[in-house]
């Protein structure tokens, strides 16, 4: 989702960015608002002012879900857990924080700031309704916004991770038994039941005639569940490298190509005889000092017939910091590294020399070894 979004701004230190998914939710609610919702509402207003009554609404609409995710993120922030963006998309918002609650108390406390969040806002938004009731081009949105905001806290109270709910039906389950993963082994189930349930009513609806809130519910639910799973997984995939250094995962066996080499050698010496995807680049066997990684992706780009003339040298790129990792880094942490820089690699360096690479390959091989064994 980051690869396709764009950065508004920041609050609080915290990026806020806008998937590409959220126009098209905006357009939908755009149109349902613009020539159903208010029209009926606002008789006789013309179509500028509908217009612009229905632009503010979804924009509030968006502000509250906003609002909800930054709650998250602030108490998030306030107990040591970084957050790096918020990202609105088509089925709300995201908050990227780095790390898991090591608390069930910090779990409840931040995933309960949500919901309250979405309720405060309905008190605020119901007061502009009481206030504009008479007038009904504020009113009319206000009582809606307001409703909106009951509809967003209940629906995220609902126990089902990894809604607010379900992580606050972890955190209870959490305290009383001491174990986060059978916790959320519990919370991930009721949160695919509730998913299924969903898609169930969502199906209901579409045969029943209500075909757009069919698709809606269906949509939500299977994006409940698939999370649901998910998280779960990841926190399998958590548990499995906590504690695990870089060095016990990667391969010393090391192969290098020096930076003289052809694209057709590194091809027939090099990618054919040894079957990895990619390949340190030095300068020389002599020095062995290190210019880049080559991968297999790299050569695409050029015409086999130009193979023998150009040198692997002449199109590797130049390492970057953030390819470079110490061998005595925690695995979760390199995880995130390669992952914000953004590569399929890392390269561990010891006493100034090349001790092995890392790539999300080993990772993998790590984890279904360890599955294995427990």
């Amino acid at each position: 989702m980051f690869k396709s979004s764009l950065k508004l701004f920041k609050i609080a230190g915290i990026e806020i960015r806008l998937d590409y998914s959220w126009f098209l939710i905006f357009a939908i609610l755009a149109y349902y608002f613009g020539f159903s919702y208010f029209p009926q509402l606002l008789p006789g207003l013309n179509a500028g002012i509908i217009a612009l009554i229905t632009i503010i609404t979804v924009l509030l609409f968006f502000f509250s879900v906003l609002v909800h995710e930054l709650s998250h993120s602030l108490i998030a922030k306030s107990k040591g857990m970084g957050v790096n963006r918020i990202s609105l998309w088509i089925f709300g918002g995201m908050a990227e924080i780095e790390k898991e609650p090591d608390t069930p108390a910090k779990e409840f406390v931040m995933a309960i700031a949500g919901p309250v969040a979405s309720f405060v806002l309905a008190v605020i938004f119901g007061i502009v309704w009481f206030f504009t009731r008479n007038f009904a081009p504020v009113g009319e949105p206000a009582a809606y916004l307001a409703e909106i905001n009951i509809i967003l806290g209940v629906f995220n109270l609902l126990p089902g991770y990894p809604l607010d709910g379900g992580r606050v039906l972890r955190s209870i389950i959490w305290k009383a038994t001491g174990n986060l993963k059978r916790s959320t082994f519990i919370a991930s189930i009721t949160g695919r039941v509730f998913g299924f349930i969903l898609i169930a009513v969502g199906i209901v609806f579409v045969f029943t005639g209500n075909f757009l809130n069919g698709i809606w519910f269906a949509l939500i639910g299977w994006f409940l569940q698939s999370a649901a799973y998910m998280s779960y997984r990841q926190l399998i995939f958590d548990t499995s490298i906590k504690g695990v250094k870089v060095k016990d995962i990667i391969s010393e066996d090391i192969v290098t190509v020096v930076q003289e080499t052809t694209i057709q050698e590194l091809v027939d010496d090099f990618f054919m005889k040894y079957r990895f995807s990619r390949f340190p680049v030095i300068t020389n066997i002599h020095s062995k000092k290190l210019i880049g990684v080559i991968s297999i992706h790299d050569i695409k780009a050029f015409p086999k017939d130009e193979w023998n003339n150009i040198t692997v040298g002449e199109i590797v790129k130049s390492i970057s910091d953030g390819e470079i990792v110490p061998e005595d880094m925690e695995v979760s942490d390199a995880i995130k590294q390669m992952t914000k820089s953004n590569s399929g690699h890392l390269v561990v360096i010891a006493g100034g020399r090349i001790k092995g690479m890392l790539t999300k390959t080993d990772v993998m091989n790590y984890m279904q070894f360890y599955s294995e064994l427990h």
